[in-house]
C-alpha cells in the first residue's frame, strides 16, 4: 500500500474545524484551565508543605547536608574530600562552648566553619562577612539578643567560653550575623581558622577505635557532604566508609533526619490520591462531554471526510489535535491561576500545621510543580478524548449524513403507543431521553460541587469550640516558657515560670485561684530486686504488652533484654500539681479526694501502653497498692495509690515517651520530696469582668517584660479554633466553587450545543404552529429536569457521604461532634434553578436572531 504524505492536510482540517467553533472552544479552554488550576493548586500546596516540613527538620538538626563523619583528623578528612562519588564536601572544627551568664538558657557552641559548611548549617551571615582574624566572630540574632548586643556589624562581643575544660575570656568584633532558629539544638558562634588553630589544634591521632569523651571533641573535624541524590543514604554512607577505609563499627557517622522520612507512606498518600482522583474525574466529565458533543455536532463533516477516503486513524488524529491545540491555551492559563491560588492558600494551611512556627510560608514555584500539573491536565484531556475519537473513527458516511441527536433512542422506535396530550414538560422529558449518557454526565458534573460543598459544611459545622477549648486549657489562663509546647524542641524547658512572674501575678486583681504544675524526669526507676521481678511479670512478660514492645523496641538487643528481664530503658515523670489541676485529672480507676491527697501520703499512677490501643493498656499499680518512688540520687518515699489516671493534655508535657511510668503528687509534697523547683506551668482563673484586663496585662508582660514566657487563654484558643475552621472553609469552599463552575460550564455547553444542533428542528416546530413561548417553556423544563436530577443525586450522595466518610473523618478530630445535614444542597438548589432557567432562555434568544425560514434553509 502506498503511503501518502498527508500530515499537513490533517492538521489543516483539524485547525479549521476547531476555528469554526469558537464559542464551544471557549468553554473547552475554560474547562481545561480550571482542571489545570486545581492540579497546580494541589501540587503547589502539597509540594510546599513537604518542602517546608523537610526544611524545618533540617533546621532542627542544624544542617542540610545528606550526612557526615564526625571527629576526623585532617588526614582522614582529605581522604573523604577526594571521593569522586560525593557532590560536595565541607567541614567545621569544634572549638568550645560559650558560658556567659546571659547564655545560660541558650546553649551556644563555638567553632570554625568553612563557607560551604556555614551554608549547610544555616549560619552563613545574612549581614556582614565570615570571620577572618582571631578577634572576629559571627553569631545569630538570638545570641545577640540574649547578650543585650544590637544586631549591628562592628559591635563588641564580650565572651566567656571553655575549650577542653579551660575557660577563656575575650572580646570579639562582630563581622556578621544571621537569623537564629529557636528550634535548633544549640546556637552557633563562628570564629576564624586562626583562633581555632591557636586554641583547638586538630589532633593527629584517629578517634576511630578509641572512646573519646566530650573534652576529646575539641579540634576534631566534622565533615558534612552531599551525594548526587538522597535515595538509600544508609547504603551510600556504608559504601563511602568502606571506600575511605574507615572501620565499619567504630566510625562515627550520621545521616540527616530530614532525609530519613522520604519513604512513601501509603496511608498518608490516600487523601492526596483521592483528591487528585476527584479533580481528574471532574475534569474528565466536562472535557469528555465537550468533545463528545463536538464530535456529534461535526458528525456529518466526519462522514463526508470518510466518503473521500479519510481513515478512522486520521479522524482520531483530527479530534486529538483539536484537543491538544486547546490545551495550548487552557493549560498555561490554569498553571498561572493555580500558582497564584496555591500561593494565597498556603499560609492559611501552614498556620495550622505543627511545624508552622519553624518554617516560612513563602511559596517557591518549582518547575516540577508546573510539569506535574501539566502532565495530569494533559492526561485528563487524553482520557476524555478516547471515546469521542472512537466515535469519530467508526462513523458510517451514510449514517453520519442522516444523523440527528437521539436517532437511536429506543423510545423513538416504539410503535403503537397511545397518543397523549403534548405539553412542554412531556416534550422536555422525551428530549432528555434522546441522549441519556449526556444527561448522566451533566448531572454528575453539577452534583460534584454540591456534594463537596455539603461535605465541607458537614465537617466544619461539627467543629465544637467547647471541646476544642477543653482540650487546650483547663483554666482561664496557662503560663509557661515559650519553647515548652513547641513540638520541634526536644529539650523542653520544664522550669520556665519565673518567681518574678508568680510574685507579680499574685498582686493582680480578679485572680481567683492559682495552681502550678511541676515536673521531674525519671531516667531509670531504680527498682529493688523484688520490684524488678514484679515489674517484669506484670509488664514485660505480659502477652498484652508484646505487640507494643515489639513495635517500639524491635532491635534484637532490646528483645533479648526484655526476655531476660534486664531491660531498663523505662522513661517516666514525677508531677506535682495544685488543686485546680487535680480536680481535672482523667481517671480510669479510683476516686478524687483532695483533702486526703494533699496530706502527701497518696499518689496517682499511670498505665503502660500510652501510645497503643486502650484495650491493651496495663496498670502499673492497682488502687490501694503501696508504691516506693525513687529519685536518681537514691532518695525515696512510700505512698499509697489513690487512683490510676493521667493529667489533662493541656497540663502535661505534651510529648510522650514509650513507657510513661508516671507519678502525680500534691505540689507541696512534690517540693518537699524533690526540692525547690520552678513550675513548668502556672494555671489560674480570673473573675469574669476582669478577663479583658488580664488578657491585656498578660500579653504585655509576655511581650515586653519577659519574652521567654508565653501563655494560653480561652480567647487565644478560640482564635486558634477559628483559624482551623477558616482553613477548612476556604480550601474546601474554593474547591467546591471550582467544581461547581466546571459543572455549570458543562451544563452551558450542553444546552448551547443542544439548541444549536436542533435549530432546524425548532424551526420546523414553529412552522407547524408551535409558539416561541412554548419552545422557551420546553427548554426551561429541560433545564428544570437537570436541576431535579442534580438535586436528587446530590441529596442522596451527599447524605450518604455525610453519614459515612465525613463522620469517620470528623471522629478522628477530638473537637468534632457529628450531625447529619444536607442544608447546603437545599440552599443551593434555588440558585441552580435560576441558572438552568436562564441558560436555555439566553440560548433561545440568540437562536431567534435568525428567522424561521433562514434556520430551515441552513444545513447543519
Amino acid at each position: 500500500m502506498r503511503k501518502v504524505k498527508n500530515r499537513k492536510a490533517i492538521r489543516r482540517v483539524a485547525d479549521r474545524t476547531r476555528k469554526a467553533a469558537k464559542s464551544r472552544n471557549l468553554i473547552a479552554v475554560l474547562a481545561i484551565a480550571l482542571t489545570a488550576l486545581l492540579f497546580t493548586s494541589v501540587f503547589t500546596i502539597g509540594g510546599s508543605i513537604v518542602e517546608k516540613q523537610q526544611e524545618a527538620t533540617m533546621r532542627q538538626v542544624g544542617g542540610s547536608a545528606h550526612g557526615g563523619f564526625k571527629y576526623l583528623t585532617q588526614e582522614e578528612y582529605d581522604i573523604v574530600k577526594k571521593d569522586k562519588k560525593l557532590k560536595e564536601v565541607s567541614y567545621r572544627i569544634v572549638v568550645g562552648e560559650a558560658v556567659n551568664e546571659s547564655l545560660k538558657k541558650l546553649r551556644t557552641e563555638i567553632g570554625y566553619y568553612e563557607d560551604l559548611e556555614a551554608k549547610f548549617s544555616f549560619c552563613y551571615p545574612e549581614e556582614g562577612r565570615m570571620p577572618e582574624a582571631a578577634d572576629e566572630i559571627v553569631t545569630s540574632d538570638l545570641v545577640l539578643k540574649a547578650m543585650g548586643i544590637p544586631c549591628e556589624v562592628g559591635q563588641k562581643v564580650p565572651l566567656k567560653f571553655t575549650v577542653s575544660d579551660r575557660e577563656y575570656e575575650r572580646t570579639f568584633t562582630l563581622t556578621g550575623y544571621f537569623k537564629g532558629d529557636t528550634i535548633s539544638m544549640s546556637q552557633i558562634m563562628l570564629v576564624s581558622r586562626e583562633l581555632a588553630d591557636e586554641l583547638a589544634p586538630t589532633p593527629t591521632v584517629s578517634a576511630m577505635g578509641s572512646n573519646i569523651d566530650a573534652s576529646g571533641y575539641t579540634g576534631r573535624i566534622m565533615a558534612d557532604f552531599n551525594f548526587r541524590n538522597s535515595f538509600d543514604l544508609t547504603g551510600k554512607m556504608e559504601a563511602l566508609a568502606e571506600r575511605c577505609g574507615f572501620p565499619k563499627d567504630t566510625v562515627s557517622d550520621g545521616i540527616n533526619w530530614a532525609y530519613m522520612g522520604m519513604d512513601i507512606n501509603i496511608e498518608d498518600m490516600l487523601p492526596v490520591a483521592a483528591l487528585l482522583l476527584v479533580i481528574l474525574i471532574s475534569g474528565y466529565l466536562i472535557i469528555y462531554n465537550i468533545f463528545y458533543i463536538n464530535v456529534f455536532h461535526d458528525i456529518r463533516r466526519y462522514g463526508l471526510l470518510k466518503t473521500i477516503g479519510t481513515t478512522g486513524r486520521q479522524l482520531r488524529k483530527i479530534v486529538r489535535r483539536q484537543a491538544y491545540m486547546l490545551c495550548l491555551y487552557g493549560i498555561p492559563l490554569g498553571l498561572l491561576l493555580g500558582g497564584v491560588t496555591g500561593k494565597w492558600i498556603l499560609p492559611i494551611v501552614m498556620q495550622n500545621l505543627v511545624f508552622s512556627s519553624t518554617a516560612d510560608t513563602k511559596v517557591t514555584l518549582k518547575l516540577w510543580i508546573f510539569a506535574a500539573s501539566a502532565v495530569f491536565s494533559l492526561l485528563t484531556v487524553y482520557i476524555s478524548c478516547i471515546k469521542p475519537c472512537r466515535i469519530a473513527s467508526s462513523v458510517s458516511p451514510v449514517e453520519a449524513v442522516r444523523y440527528t441527536e437521539g436517532q437511536n433512542s429506543k423510545a423513538a422506535g416504539k410503535k403503537g403507543r397511545k397518543t397523549k396530550k403534548v405539553k412542554p414538560w412531556t416534550m422536555a422529558a422525551a428530549n432528555m431521553q434522546r441522549n441519556k449518557k449526556k444527561v448522566v454526565i451533566v448531572t454528575t458534573s453539577l452534583s460534584l460541587g454540591l456534594v463537596l460543598l455539603n461535605s465541607v459544611y458537614g465537617l466544619v459545622s461539627g467543629f465544637d469550640m467547647d471541646k476544642f477549648i477543653a482540650s487546650a486549657t483547663v483554666s482561664d489562663y496557662s503560663v509557661y516558657e515559650a519553647g515548652l509546647d513547641n513540638p520541634t524542641i526536644i529539650d523542653k524547658p520544664v522550669e520556665g515560670v519565673t518567681r518574678e512572674f508568680l510574685d507579680v501575678l499574685s498582686e493582680q486583681s480578679g485572680v481567683e485561684e492559682i495552681s502550678n504544675v511541676y515536673m521531674n524526669y525519671i531516667n531509670q526507676p531504680n527498682f529493688t530486686e523484688e520490684e524488678r521481678s514484679a515489674f517484669n511479670k506484670k509488664i514485660l512478660q505480659n502477652p498484652k504488652a508484646q505487640p507494643y514492645l515489639g513495635k517500639y523496641f524491635a532491635e534484637e538487643a532490646y528483645q533479648e533484654s526484655i526476655a531476660n528481664g534486664t531491660f531498663d530503658i523505662i522513661d517516666g515523670k514525677i508531677f506535682g500539681i495544685g488543686r485546680l489541676i487535680y480536680e481535672k485529672m482523667e481517671l480510669s480507676e479510683g476516686e478524687l479526694d483532695w483533702e486526703k491527697f494533699k496530706t502527701g501520703k497518696y499518689v496517682i499512677t499511670s498505665k503502660f501502653g500510652h501510645l497503643g490501643p486502650d484495650e491493651n493498656r496495663i496498670n502499673y499499680y492497682e488502687v490501694g497498692d503501696k508504691v516506693t518512688v525513687r529519685l536518681d540520687d537514691g532518695s525515696s518515699r512510700e505512698y499509697e495509690v489513690m487512683a490510676v489516671g493521667d493529667l489533662p493534655y493541656a497540663c502535661g508535657l505534651q510529648s510522650y515517651g514509650v513507657f510513661e511510668y508516671n507519678f502525680v503528687l500534691p505540689d507541696r509534697e512534690y517540693l518537699d520530696f524533690i526540692g525547690d523547683r520552678l513550675p513548668m506551668r502556672t494555671l489560674f482563673n480570673v473573675e469574669k469582668d476582669k478577663e479583658a484586663d488580664m488578657e491585656k496585662w498578660l500579653s504585655n508582660y509576655c511581650e515586653n517584660v519577659n519574652a521567654d514566657l508565653d501563655y494560653t487563654s480561652k480567647a487565644t484558643v478560640a482564635a486558634e479554633f477559628e483559624e482551623d475552621k477558616d482553613m477548612y472553609v476556604i480550601v474546601g469552599g474554593l474547591l467546591s466553587l471550582i467544581l461547581a463552575a466546571i459543572g455549570v460550564l458543562n451544563f452551558i455547553n450542553t444546552m448551547v450545543t443542544s439548541v444549536l444542533s436542533r435549530k432546524q428542528e425548532f424551526a420546523m416546530m414553529e412552522a407547524v404552529g408551535m409558539t416561541g413561548t412554548q419552545l422557551r417553556r420546553m427548554l426551561g423544563c429541560e433545564g428544570l429536569l437537570y436541576a431535579l436530577f442534580t438535586g436528587a443525586a446530590s441529596v442522596i450522595l451527599g447524605g450518604i457521604l455525610n453519614a459515612t466518610a465525613i463522620r469517620g473523618l470528623g471522629d478522628a478530630l477530638f473537637f468534632y461532634s457529628w450531625r447529619f445535614t444536607v442544608t447546603p444542597i437545599l440552599l443551593c438548589l434555588p440558585v441552580l434553578v435560576l441558572v438552568v432557567l436562564a441558560v436555555p432562555a439566553l440560548c433561545y434568544r440568540s437562536m431567534c436572531r435568525t428567522s424561521v425560514t433562514e434556520r430551515m434553509r441552513k444545513a447543519e
